[in-house]
């Protein structure tokens, strides 16, 4: 997933964990990313300060053994979609 994100143009920041952070920086624009992929089916959790300074908010990505093919290529193309919506990738 991680090189995935990459390869479409999203920032993962130098994480090594299951735990894959997307990061987006502005607080508005982390918000609108996260109730569009929410409404669109995908559930992330958002970071936003005080949990990370201010202009590093990002959203919290993690996977399981247990997701399928299938639902991993729906988060990318729903975050895909959504990153050009938005303007972030």
């Amino acid at each position: 997933m991680r090189k995935e994100f990459a390869a479409l143009g999203f920032n993962t920041g130098n994480s090594v964990t299951p735990v894959i952070p997307i990061i987006i920086g502005d607080f508005d624009r982390t918000m609108t990313v996260w109730k569009l992929l929410f409404d669109g089916g995908i559930f992330v959790n958002p970071v936003i300060p005080p949990a990370v300074p201010s202009g590093r908010c990002l959203l919290r990505t993690s996977y399981m053994a247990t997701h399928s093919d299938e639902q991993l290529d729906k988060v990318l193309e729903t975050f895909a979609r959504i990153g050009k919506q938005v303007g972030i990738i």
